[in-house]
């Protein structure tokens, strides 16, 4: 046994080698937008401007229905960075440590490192620090390396935002500290994504001077709240242009420990100008984003580095725009799960093309390695969609699954179910109803569906 052992990890190790020693291999830029929603216009919400990510989507395949697989930070971003669904990995919470959860998970970037590329960070990939990961961590106030935690907290910048001025304040009260926006007009250089921006475009440089193939990962911050921004892009939605959601008088209850509800109750006690303010402060970050990300494929393209370049560019997991009077993510309905997915490569057989099949976000990891020629590591749960790259129409599983807290939620073409481990369920017809507004669970005219979707939230991997 112990022989075999030994041949089958000679061969795995022959096998790295030889694909990191190839030819012309391809680099990957891995940027993650962080709560973004698919309130963009590629995904036909033309009121919030983006130009640089519709000019991205041109070079690319937009995926229309992708689905996070847990609506919070790090457990999400824990699940497309190791392939796994979060009952896999153990990763369930904000505080979840992957290397206690899952101490010998191959990450993403892990793999590329180990294949020969020059594995770089610039802002927020993990949620919570994985420096084993990474070539190299690098530090968007000094362009320095990481060696404490003390420098990874100036590098996360948690305090040089506080150094811009401009007009903002609270939109609810102190309950939800983190709740505020600036308009910011001095200070724009202490910004998160401006230095992410100039890291990645400092980094891009160096790994390209020194010859090697790189794996670089930027992680901008908006339109993650605090809500801090340029000015000139809150001037983009002036308050009176903006339309609030509005709920149905007869839309179906929802238990409230579907909600954190100390948020809850504080964004119950906002009025309609209040809430327009904290639309426009959320749409104002997407459209800075979008200028920084801007700047770096800019670079690329000056570079003459997209010709041989895989792009993946999403959000780390939707968010409510005022949904059921909520301002957050956590929750398991579709505009918490959904989030934006596009994927450029070179030479691309369908750039600008849409696909609609369900996706989940666990499917990057194989992905990246099937287009850069690599071996396949184990103990992946997703799917490549490489097939959808080269067919839009190419078939596939198509069933999304989503984890919060103990609740468990699976999303298939037309209906989403939730049930929430503190009682309750919920059915969803998204042909009839894409707002999730009538709870069609105990309908009798449903019950065959609602057995259908039990059977499959009784197959996600679960502690």
């Amino acid at each position: 046994m112990n022989r075999k052992c030994l041949v089958s990890g000679l061969l795995f190790l022959l096998l790295i080698c030889t694909s990191a020693c190839g030819g012309d291999r391809r680099n990957v830029l891995f940027i993650v937008s962080d709560d973004l929603n698919v309130d963009i216009g590629c995904y036909g919400h033309w009121q919030v401007k983006t130009p640089n990510i519709d000019k991205l989507r041109e070079r690319g395949v937009v995926f229309e229905r992708a689905y996070a697989q847990y609506p919070l930070c790090n457990p999400s971003r824990n699940s497309f960075l190791t392939g796994q669904y979060p009952g896999t990995n153990g990763c369930l919470s904000n505080g979840s440590h992957l290397r206690k959860t899952a101490p010998d998970a191959m990450t993403l970037p892990a793999y590329f490192k180990a294949n020969g590329y020059r594995s770089v960070t610039t802002g927020k990939i993990f949620h919570l620090r994985d420096p084993v990961s990474w070539t190299r961590i690098s530090n968007v106030r000094t362009g320095g390396l990481l060696a404490t935690d003390r420098e990874y907290r100036y590098y996360m910048g948690w305090n040089d935002e506080n150094k811009s001025r401009g007009e903002g304040g609270l939109l609810v009260d102190k309950t939800v500290p983190w709740f505020r926006w600036r308009s910011v007009t001095e200070g724009e250089q202490f910004l998160k994504d401006g230095r992410i921006a100039r890291a990645t475009i400092n980094r891009i440089d160096e790994i390209v001077a020194d010859g090697v193939p790189f794996f670089i990962a930027a992680g901008f911050s908006r339109p993650h709240d605090p809500y801090f921004a340029p000015k000139r892009f809150f001037d983009m939605y002036p308050l009176d242009s903006l339309k609030l959601p509005q709920e149905p008088d007869d839309a179906s209850e929802i238990p409230e420990h579907a909600f954190y509800n100390v948020f809850k109750k504080a964004f119950d006690s906002m009025d309609e100008q209040t809430k327009r303010k904290a639309m426009r402060a959320y749409y104002a970050g997407i459209s800075y984003m979008d200028e920084q990300l801007g700047l770096v494929i800019k670079h690329m393209e000056k570079k003459g580095l997209l010709k041989n370049t895989v792009i993946v560019f999403m959000g780390d997991h939707g968010y409510q725009v005022g949904e059921k009077n909520y301002w957050n993510k956590g929750l398991l309905f579709d505009r918490s799960c959904h989030s934006p997915l596009i994927i450029v490569t070179p030479g691309m057989k369908h750039a600008g093309g849409r696909c609609d099949r369900i996706v989940e976000f666990v499917d990057i990891y194989p992905t990246l390695t099937d287009l850069c020629n690599l071996p396949r590591p184990g103990k992946l749960d997703g799917v490549s969609l490489v097939p959808q790259l080269n067919n839009l129409l190419a078939p596939r599983r198509e069933i999304a699954y989503s984890y919060c807290n103990a609740d468990r939620s699976v999303r298939e073409r037309r209906f989403r179910y939730i049930v929430w481990k503190k009682g309750g369920h919920a059915l969803y017809d998204h042909e009839n109803d894409p707002g999730e507004n009538y709870n069609l669970a105990d309908k009798p005219e449903y019950r065959l569906v609602v057995n259908r979707m039990k059977t499959l939230i009784e197959t996600m991997p679960e502690l």
